[in-house]
């Protein structure tokens, strides 16, 4: 009798829903390994994947040599102008004028406006006894949260959506390396995405205040100006970095409410602290699974010579994974959810607050929530998360 294992999909479900085995497999055969088929060094310690990610000798990848995306390119300095891929002086302006608007006491100040959305989303939703977790909840705070942080005018917010979700497959963003189409799609989707913000900044009335095409308006004709290309990457790239990851950590939180009996009556008692389950869940649960580096120089990881050009794979959830399991882990530590160094996500202090808003939020107005069936995974592990979320929730 011939017995056949899992198929692939089965696998990649099973790893999607529980990576933990995965990542303690990794743990196992130490901080660095060689992955040969994909011509990759692979960082799943802790320790060393904090020193990967703050060494200047490690630097992003840049955009594929001869794409779109390239120097040569049709699209030459898109992808170069995005915060999330730039290195350099660049980097560091960017950064500077970009983060002004993610300081504690702006962020502080933001949440008035969360607490709102939060709030009217419930109110469309409330007394229905069923409703997916992502499609009507975890999926839209972000959008109108980062909507108003860039500055998005609600009419359009829908619209930019479905283009930057287009350009983030073009560009790789979503899944690794992508078709061809996909970058044909992608290329025209951007000079979509270009038109409308070219209509928002010339009409003074539509522009958000304190958003950042609020700031760039203000800083036009001044040294610290964003370039037309700078704005327009930034749009794209601060809308998928703040929805993508936000959406998965909230789904995160709905499932682990749905799942873990006496979380919301402690929410809502008060002897359960909202802003350390959101933690907790971004150690255990990393939202972006792994990033990727490429080494500058020849120098020495773990006892192992790296090349100049070496890619490396950081493995964030397998570090925060190493770091959950041995203990050291403390209150309001989220490991390297949000990465570390000079690329550390500026977003993190705001992801976080959606979270507790969100959590604060549902432990008000629900009484009681289990799952009314089986959650749906995305198919893709670099951005883990959820596609479908079904609940059935007792109102109070």
């Amino acid at each position: 009798m011939t017995t056949t294992g899992p198929s692939r999909a089965a696998v990649t479900e099973a790893l999607l829903k529980c990576p933990a085995p995965l990542y303690e497999r990794m743990r196992r055969q130490g901080p660095l390994v060689w992955s040969r088929p994909d011509r990759t060094w692979v960082v799943t310690g802790y320790e060393l994947a904090r020193l990967v990610l703050r060494d200047p000798r490690f630097s992003l990848p840049g955009p594929p040599p001869g794409s779109q995306w390239s120097d040569d390119g049709s699209h030459a300095g898109f992808f170069q102008s995005m915060l999330l891929a730039c290195e350099g002086e660049r980097h560091a302006r960017l950064r500077r004028f970009l983060g002004r608007l993610f300081t504690p006491r702006a962020i502080r100040a933001r949440t008035v406006r969360i607490e709102a959305a939060m709030a009217a989303l419930l109110d469309e939703a409330e007394q229905r006894s069923s409703l997916d977790g992502v499609a009507e909840l975890a999926a839209r705070l972000p959008v109108s949260v980062i909507g108003d942080l860039v500055g998005i005018p609600d009419a359009d917010r829908d619209e930019v959506s479905e283009l930057c979700r287009v350009i983030s497959r073009g560009g790789g963003v979503a899944s690794g390396k992508p078709a061809e189409d996909d970058v044909d799609r992608a290329l025209t989707h951007v000079d979509a995405l270009g038109r409308l913000v070219d209509r928002w900044t010339r009409t003074p009335e539509l522009l958000v205040p304190d958003s950042v095409l609020a700031l760039a308006d203000e800083a036009r004709d001044t040294p610290d100006a964003l370039t037309r290309t700078e704005v327009l990457a930034n749009v794209f790239s601060l809308y998928i970095a703040g929805h993508d990851t936000s959406r998965n950590m909230l789904s995160g939180l709905l499932l682990r409410l749905a799942t873990h009996p006496g979380l919301l009556a402690g929410l809502a008692d008060g002897t359960v602290d909202a802003q350390a389950e959101v933690d907790l869940l971004l150690l255990g649960e990393s939202p972006l699974t792994f990033t990727v580096r490429v080494a500058r120089e020849e120098c020495e990881l773990a006892s192992r010579r790296i090349q100049p050009g070496d890619r490396i794979r950081v493995m964030l959830g397998a570090a925060n994974h190493e770091l959950l399991t041995s203990g050291d882990a403390k209150d309001g530590n989220t490991g390297v959810s949000f990465g570390e160094g000079r690329h550390v996500c500026l977003g993190a202090h705001l992801a976080r607050t959606e979270g507790r808003v969100m959590l604060d939020a549902v432990s008000r107005r629900w009484s009681g929530l289990r799952l009314a069936d089986d959650p749906a995974w995305t198919p893709h592990f670099l951005h883990r998360g959820l596609d479908r979320l079904p609940l059935e929730i007792a109102w109070r």
